[in-house]
Order: C-alpha cells, then sequence, then structure tokens
C-alpha cells in the first residue's frame, strides 16, 4: 500500500514555469500533429498545446498502456488508436507523462516509423533514466527526476491522484 508524500516534488509554479520555456523549445521544431499518450498524458498535452498554438495543428489520442493498476510495468505494452491516424509526410509530436523504462515510448515510435511520417519527435514531462531500458531519448523533457513512483498532474496511481496540480512521490505506507 502507498500513500501520498507530505509535500510536492514539483510544486504547480514549477510545472507551469517549465512549461513556458519547453513550450518554446517544442514550438521551434513546429509539427504538425501532436499524438497525446492518454490517459496520462492529457493535461501536460493540452498546457503543452496551448503553448505552441498554431491554426493548422492536428491532435490525435491513442492509448498506450504497460502498468495496469500496479506500479510496475508488465511489459506488455498495448497500443490502440493508431488505427485512426494519417501521419504520412507530417512532422509528429507524441507527448507523454512520463518516460521510465522507454518501452513504452520506444515501442510508439516503432510503430509510428512505418507510417510515413517526415519526423517523429518527443516530448515528456518526466524522465526518469534511472529506469532506462530501451534505448531511447526524449527530444524534449520537463524534468529530470530520481527512480520515484510519482503521481499528480496527469500520473495515477491506480487511477487516483490525476488531478493534483503538483508532482507528488508515493511512498510506502508501514501502517503508522
Amino acid at each position: 500500500m502507498y500513500r501520498k508524500s507530505s509535500k510536492p516534488l514539483i510544486s504547480a509554479r514549477e510545472i507551469n514555469e517549465r512549461l513556458d520555456t519547453l513550450g518554446k523549445d517544442v514550438a521551434a521544431f513546429g509539427c504538425d500533429i501532436v499524438i497525446t499518450v492518454l490517459s496520462g498524458g492529457f493535461i501536460f498535452s493540452a498546457d503543452i498545446c496551448k503553448r505552441i498554438a498554431t491554426p493548422k495543428l492536428q491532435l490525435a489520442f491513442i492509448r498506450a498502456s504497460s502498468y495496469g493498476s500496479g506500479t510496475e510495468s508488465s511489459g506488455n505494452l498495448k497500443i490502440t488508436g493508431l488505427e485512426n491516424i494519417d501521419i504520412r509526410g507530417k512532422k509528429v509530436l507524441v507527448i507523454d507523462d512520463i518516460l521510465d523504462t522507454g518501452n513504452t515510448m520506444f515501442g510508439i515510435k516503432q510503430a509510428l516509423a512505418g507510417m510515413g511520417a517526415k519526423e517523429i519527435k518527443t516530448c515528456v514531462l518526466l524522465d526518469k533514466p534511472a529506469r532506462r531500458t530501451a534505448d531511447i531519448t526524449a527530444d524534449f523533457a520537463g524534468f529530470e527526476i530520481e527512480n520515484k513512483f510519482v503521481v499528480g498532474y496527469g500520473l495515477d496511481y491506480a487511477g487516483d491522484y490525476r488531478t493534483f496540480p503538483e508532482i507528488w512521490t508515493m511512498e510506502e505506507d508501514d501502517g503508522k
């Protein structure tokens, strides 16, 4: 069992300030379509898209999951929603909440690679390189964090905590 830490790892103010600079970097890429990985990436994606707003920016959503209801990846990646997206000749930005082992983003990039995109870049709110097992690095990352289980700002623990405006760590509850 886990409980939320007593103070946030990253405050809402820190997130907003970082999004302003990250948004400028992402805007310079000039993507045609943003593909958001649901459900974790939706809050981050909405806030980044507001900062890179262009008249012809297309939005698409996919689901990719390897966690289920636990805190560790199962290693079995499931992607749905790609069948409805046309990326031929487009510059694609894939947005997700966290780059942890990298297996999810690596799998998504592999799936997109054969679909005819002009270019594919990745953007994550949190980068956790200590856990990386796949050969992938985010093109754009908000914050690098230690190997801790985190929630808030779209990230969840068994479906809870997603709507918190800050990032919190989850600590093992020793029952006290």
